[in-house]
Order: structure tokens, then C-alpha cells, then sequence
């Protein structure tokens, strides 16, 4: 027989060995692991025993083969042992080159790609249970059938969550971040809800949630009647101004702030118990003549009633009656 007919039987020898091993690696089963190894060792085996009567040139050459069986078998059974192997024979599953194979159906199903961990970041406004409830997620359920985009989708659906990331970390985590809405007040309409600072309601207050935060009152007949800019677009200016307020360093916190199509805004603070009529537009300005107001006054708040400010160049103070100072109506200019 001579050197290269010996080579070619060989080789196809080792070549049946590797393929005996790539078959177990493709299972989840160690006995049928250790029996391709086994198959390997005795293929290298036979390929020296042949070896020891070819000359210097084939043994070498036989060695060489013995060599690069050996690497590619030890190789394939350490891929094996890890999750990124059994990951990408999957993923090509996936994108159908052995999409109807056993291998895709097990790894789908497999036990070690169930879903133990699932961290979810911090949250101020959802309990954590419940956006897992929301996800629909159940105990058991395969990685391989979680699509982040999905469950995104569906978690940015609920009232308090803006923006949603999910990620899948492989074998078997799931990370949740998730980017809630910030209430800027409660809109009293039939029921209460919360707004956000463009205006858009976006949930309903529960029984037992806070509401320590200013209340918008006026625009019950519009949003009842159906109309949709106008109640937007008012909440927004209502909000645009407490929020200059907060800016201005005024000294109170505001209690409600109510809005009324042709008179505009008028804004109630907790302390004191004054009523400041802004009307629409021009808030900073007008802001800075009620400092100015409220520096003359300070000290002697609580004889305070009404200051108008939706006059141009000049605010009517209006005094409680039996207030000291220069009584009811009083304009000053500013």
C-alpha cells in the first residue's frame, strides 16, 4: 500500500472519529461526549500504529494529522461546555439554517435557558412586581423567547413609564431600565389625574397615592366637551408659570391654579391666602412686578386678597376688609 493511499484511510478514519464528536457535541449529554473523545483517541491511535512502518516523511505528516485532530476535537468539546456555543448554534437556528433540527427545538426548550434573574433598575412610581406582572412574564419561560423590542413596547404602555430598555444577557438574565413620567400637578376633570409638564394626562390618582402637588382646576367643560388643544395647551401655560415661580424664588408654594378661557390664569398659593391673577402671557414680567409688590408688603401678607397683574403697566392689590394700609383696590404701579 503506499504512503498516500495510507494517508487517505487515515485521514478518513480521523475524519469519522471527528464527525462521531461533533454529533455528541451537538447534544446535551456527557456520556455521548466522552464517547467521541474516546473514538478520537483510538482514531490518533490506529494513525500511529500505521505510522511506525511508513518513513520519516509520513510520520511526520501523520503526526501532523494526529495533532490537528487532537486540537479540533478538544476545542469542539470545550466550546460545548460553555453557553456561547450552544448560543450561536442556536442563533442559526434562528435565522433558519437548521431551523426545523432538533438542536433549535431543545436549545428553546432547554431547562439551562429559563429565565432565573431578572434585574430591574430602581423605580420612584411602579413597584417592581408590578412591571413584571405588566411584561407578562412567567417563572420558567425560555430566554430564547423574550424579544426585547416587544417587551418594550408593551412596558412603555403603561401610564407611568416614558421610555423602556430590556436587554438579554445570556444564559439566563434579563435587565430592565426604565425612564418614568414626572407629575407636575393633578387635573381635576370627572376624576383626578396626573399631568405632565407638556400637559398630557397620563394616569388616574389612586386612592392611596400623594397628592401633594399642585391642582388645575377650569378646564372641566372643554376636556368633557371633547375639545383637545385648548385643555392642552392651557395645562402647559398653567404649569410654564408655576415653574417660573419656583425660578423666581417666590416665598410660598402653590396650591391650585386655575384656568379660565377669556381671563387666563390665576394662581393660589397655600400661604398666604392670596389670589394672583396673571391672564395670559408675559409671565416673567409680571413676575417681577409681584416681587416687587411683595416686598412692600412683606411682613403685612395675610391683609392680602387679590393682586391682578394682567395689566400693563401698573397691579390692583385688593385688600381684605378691615385691613390696615390704603384699603380696598389699591393700584400701584410697577
Amino acid at each position: 500500500m503506499t504512503v498516500a493511499r495510507r494517508l487517505r484511510t487515515a485521514a478518513r478514519a480521523t475524519s469519522r472519529a471527528t464527525l462521531r464528536l461533533v454529533r455528541a457535541t451537538s447534544r446535551s449529554s456527557t456520556r455521548l461526549v466522552r464517547a467521541g473523545r474516546r473514538g478520537v483517541q483510538r482514531a490518533a491511535w490506529r494513525i500511529r500504529r500505521r505510522a511506525r512502518i511508513l518513513g520519516r516523511w509520513s510520520r511526520r505528516a501523520m503526526g501532523a494529522v494526529v495533532r490537528g485532530t487532537r486540537y479540533a476535537a478538544y476545542a469542539a468539546i470545550a466550546r460545548w461546555r460553555t453557553a456561547t456555543a450552544l448560543a450561536a448554534l442556536v442563533a442559526v437556528a434562528g435565522v433558519g439554517f437548521v431551523e426545523r433540527a432538533p438542536l433549535a427545538d431543545w436549545a428553546l426548550h432547554h431547562p439551562y435557558f429559563a429565565v432565573s434573574e431578572i434585574v430591574v433598575a430602581p423605580t420612584h412610581h411602579v413597584r417592581q412586581g408590578a412591571l413584571l406582572q405588566w411584561m407578562g412574564l412567567r417563572p420558567g419561560m425560555s430566554i430564547w423567547s423574550l424579544e426585547p423590542r416587544a417587551l418594550e413596547r408593551r412596558l412603555e404602555e403603561h401610564p407611568w413609564i416614558r421610555r423602556a430598555h430590556v436587554e438579554r444577557q445570556f444564559p439566563r438574565r434579563l435587565t430592565v431600565q426604565v425612564v418614568e413620567r414626572e407629575a407636575a400637578a393633578v387635573l381635576l376633570i370627572d376624576q383626578l389625574y396626573y399631568v405632565d409638564r407638556s400637559g398630557a394626562v397620563f394616569a388616574r390618582v389612586g386612592s392611596a397615592d400623594a397628592l401633594d402637588l399642585p391642582f388645575v382646576t377650569g378646564i372641566e367643560a372643554a376636556v368633557l366637551n371633547g375639545e383637545r388643544s385648548y385643555p392642552r395647551h392651557a395645562v402647559r401655560q398653567a404649569l410654564r408659570l408655576v415653574q417660573l415661580m419656583g425660578a423666581a424664588g417666590l416665598p410660598f408654594r402653590v396650591s391650585e391654579v386655575h384656568i379660565e378661557r377669556d381671563e387666563g390664569v390665576t394662581v393660589f398659593p397655600v400661604e398666604p391666602k392670596v389670589a394672583l391673577e396673571f391672564g395670559w402671557g408675559r409671565y416673567p414680567e409680571k413676575l417681577a412686578r409681584l416681587g416687587e409688590v411683595l416686598a412692600g408688603y412683606r411682613g403685612r401678607e395675610s391683609q392680602l386678597r387679590e393682586i391682578d397683574l394682567t395689566y400693563d403697566s401698573q397691579v390692583v392689590v385688593r385688600l381684605r376688609q378691615g385691613g390696615s394700609g390704603h384699603g380696598d383696590g389699591r393700584r400701584v404701579r410697577a
